[in-house]
């Protein structure tokens, strides 16, 4: 029952949540994160999910999932996840390992949240908030125009707000009298011309293109002349004249009568939208056509009282209507539909019965400061919490005695929930600032230090406070040595928005140096120098101390194996003065030609030490046999053949880091399966073996032995090249030549030792 409950949980959460094994094969999947993939439970299952990424996400995915530990087995990253119409989540993981006793990572439980949407709807509902809040000023203030010379005022402070709001040229009133259209009310961007004494007193006639299209539809609005329809283009010759290039019109209209036309030109195609901002901007110009009304109408009190309640009803922003003993005289619809209730159960009746602490801002309403703005915490009747903003305007007669406060206020509740979720966000992403293990550095300009944690403070010895605001150059600069870690090259290769990785030295306090490796990071809007830098520093040191000490052992161990080898050469020498220094010289040649194939150091090595005792098998053939001038017999041959074989079982006994003992043992193999002990062809043969059956033969015949004169080095190439491909590797022989060839001699070799 108990799990039915988890289960049922964890498939209906919104969020993502899927399981995997280390190598991130998914063993489960919720029905959120398949639905978004468009994926089949049984598909997903079994399935890598480094797979389901994006190529540019998989290797910080796999550091992520590296960093886990039993000592730190959680983490989060931020990952952009791809849908197949094209767009994609950007998707906030927590994921937590899961660990054995003996600390094998075993399944890793990852928990997604799409931060996109919620990105978005926060920008979009603080903007709706700002612009309905900007409306609401706007209307309240044309609400309680009176003169002429107020309204002046209000609508130049209202252009200006309107083409500041939506980034603008111009924001324009045109008002219509008669058969003429002027423009009486302009605003201009800086830096923009103004066009008011131009456009006055123009004929009606002229401008019946557009008119004619607000009378009828409402609004005229275009994004680009050229899209301007058949029947408008009659106005395209003055809209190029006058340089416009966007424009949206809106009618001032009352009474079914148009009084004029409210305009934004060039503004932001980002800032304006006719979805979500036209009905503000009309509702602000059907005000300001009813103020316009209003005044010029013989019975203005009896005009604006019908006029501006209606308009008042019709706004989803709280008005309210305080005398100055705190009775409501006035609310509108929407603000007694917030407390699910009338106006009528609110007029006559004290604020202070619906929530005392929730107004007493109203009393910070004087004569000296007659406005003021606030944001209030308010518990509703059903005891849930919400959050407003009122703005309060108190109205005094000539000696400064309050007549009347009018307030009008909005919810802004899903707005302050949004800024809590992103305090939350912050809090848990400086807490894993401070709690890292690495130590981190955060700049936002890339020339000062704006934040440290307590991992650095710990490493280096310095305390925060003298961290804080120090320039990064003093930091680096305090270890000068050429291995020291380095800002400005640093700095260099992020300057493209790239991440950099390197390993040095850093200085601390006291002057140890430490190494480390340092994960520098781009900060994407970190300030106005763009240059914003995270630095994640692990302390190598321990590590690089025991590489160190590796190092020399390894080195020990070589010189060691090196000695042992020239101490068998010697023994072998010892017994066949006529091959004196016959190993030597075939080591040699044998290394040269490995390190002109390009092999590795090491291996080039190991055929070197093979090469030096690829004759220690002799130990076992009597010396008279291998010192006795002339033609041996078979069985004397063949007792001389056993050396290879012999070779091998002495060295196998030692445990070399090459595959000496081996080389040795065929040393006198060829490809065609003629050679000896074991007649083994072509690739049945070790590389290094080829190399040194080639040596071997070149140094044998151009030497002197007791049963032959020296027969010279190019008798002994003629012999390899008609061997190639049959006896002796291919390669292997044309590297040989080419190196006589290049000048290389045995006696130049020894005397370069």
């Amino acid at each position: 029952m108990e799990i039915d409950i988890y289960r049922k949980i964890v498939e209906s959460s919104p969020d993502f949540i899927c399981t995997f094994l280390p190598d991130t094969t998914i063993t489960f999947a919720n029905e959120a994160l398949c639905r978004t993939l468009e994926a089949d439970r049984n598909e997903l299952r079994g399935r890598p999910f480094l797979e389901l990424i994006p190529e540019g996400e998989i290797a910080p995915a796999k550091e992520k999932l590296a960093s886990l530990a039993p000592e730190n087995p959680s983490g989060s990253h931020r990952m952009a996840f791809p849908l197949s119409n094209g767009e994609e989540y950007v998707v906030h993981w927590n994921i937590q390992g899961h660990f054995s006793p003996q600390g094998e990572l075993l399944e890793v439980h990852a928990f997604g949240r799409d931060d996109s949407e919620r990105t978005k709807a926060a920008a979009l509902l603080a903007k709706g908030v700002r612009r309905e809040k900007l409306a609401a000023q706007i209307i309240s203030d044309y609400a309680f125009c009176k003169s002429w010379n107020e309204f002046d005022a209000i609508t130049d402070r209202t252009l200006k707000l309107l083409g500041t709001e939506n980034q603008a040229d111009r924001a324009n009133l045109f008002r219509f009298s008669g058969d003429r259209v002027s423009k009486t009310h302009e605003w201009c961007a800086r830096g923009v011309s103004s066009q008011k004494e131009l456009l006055q007193g123009l004929s009606r006639r002229t401008c019946d293109w557009w008119i004619e299209t607000i009378e009828k539809d409402g609004a005229f609005y275009f994004l680009d002349p050229k899209e301007l329809p058949e029947r408008l283009h009659v106005g395209k010759g003055s809209i190029e004249t006058l340089n416009i290039r966007l424009l949206a019109v809106f009618p001032l209209e009352a009474e079914g009568s148009l009084k004029g036309v409210l305009s934004l030109e060039n503004f932001s195609k980002n800032m304006l939208s006719p979805e979500t901002d036209f009905s503000l901007l009309a509702s602000i110009s059907r005000v300001i056509g009813k103020t316009i009304a209003l005044l010029e109408a013989e019975e203005a009190l009896r005009a604006a009282k019908d006029m501006y309640r209606d308009i008042v009803e019709k706004q989803s922003e709280f008005i309210v209507r305080v005398s100055p003993d705190w009775e409501i005289s006035f609310c509108n619809y929407a603000f007694a539909r917030y407390f699910k209730k009338s106006p009528e159960d609110f007029v006559g009746k004290s604020i202070a019965t619906l929530s005392p602490e929730a107004f007493d801002h109203l009393s910070k309403v004087t004569p000296q400061s007659p406005e003021c703005t606030s944001e209030r915490r308010v518990v509703m009747p059903d005891g849930s919490v919400r959050w407003q903003v009122w703005h309060d305007i108190g109205f005094f007669d000539g000696k400064g005695v309050l007549k009347e406060i009018q307030a009008v206020g909005w919810d802004i509740t899903e707005q302050v929930r949004a800024q809590q979720a992103h305090e939350n966000e912050r809090k848990r992403a400086l807490a894993f600032f401070d709690n890292s293990p690495e130590g981190i550095l955060a700049s936002w300009d890339g020339v000062r230090i704006h934040e440290v944690n307590h991992a650095f403070c710990r490493m280096t010895g310095f305390p925060r406070d003298e961290l804080m605001g120090r320039p990064l150059r003093e930091v680096f600069s305090l270890d000068a040595r050429s291995s020291s870690l380095n800002i400005e090259r640093l700095l260099a290769r992020t300057s493209s928005g790239e991440s950099a990785m390197e390993e040095g030295t850093l200085a601390t306090k006291t002057g140890k140096r430490l190494f480390l490796s340092l994960l520098a990071l781009p900060v994407q809007d970190a300030g106005e120098h763009e240059k914003g830098m995270y630095f994640f520093f692990r302390n190598l040191t321990v590590l690089k101390e025991k590489e160190a000490q590796l190092l020399a052992n390894i080195e020990k161990l070589h010189s060691t194996f090196f000695q042992t080898v020239e101490v068998l050469a010697q023994t072998v020498e010892s017994r066949d003065p006529y091959t004196a220094g016959h190993q030597r010289r075939t080591a040699l040649l044998s290394f040269e030609i490995a390190r002109r194939m390009a092999l590795d150091d090491e291996v080039s090595q190991g055929i070197y030490l093979a090469a030096a005792i690829h004759d220690v098998g002799k130990i076992s053939v009597p010396s008279e046999i291998l010192s006795r001038p002339g033609k041996l017999l078979e069985v004397e041959f063949s007792l001389v053949k056993t050396h290879a074989e012999e070779g091998y079982n002495i060295l196998k006994k030692v445990d070399f880091p090459w595959k000496i003992p081996e080389i040795v043992r065929q040393h006198h193999e060829r490809l065609d399966g003629s050679g000896y002990p074991h007649g083994l062809k072509g690739g049945e043969i070790l590389l290094e073996a080829r190399i040194v059956a080639v040596a071997d033969t070149v140094e044998a015949m151009a030497s002197h032995r007791p049963y032959r004169a020296s027969l010279g080095i190019e008798a002994a190439l003629r012999f390899i090249e008609e061997g190639k491909g049959r006896l002796f590797d291919e390669t292997v022989v044309d590297v040989c030549k080419k190196l006589f060839a290049d000048g290389y001699s045995f006696e130049d070799a020894e005397m370069a030792v």
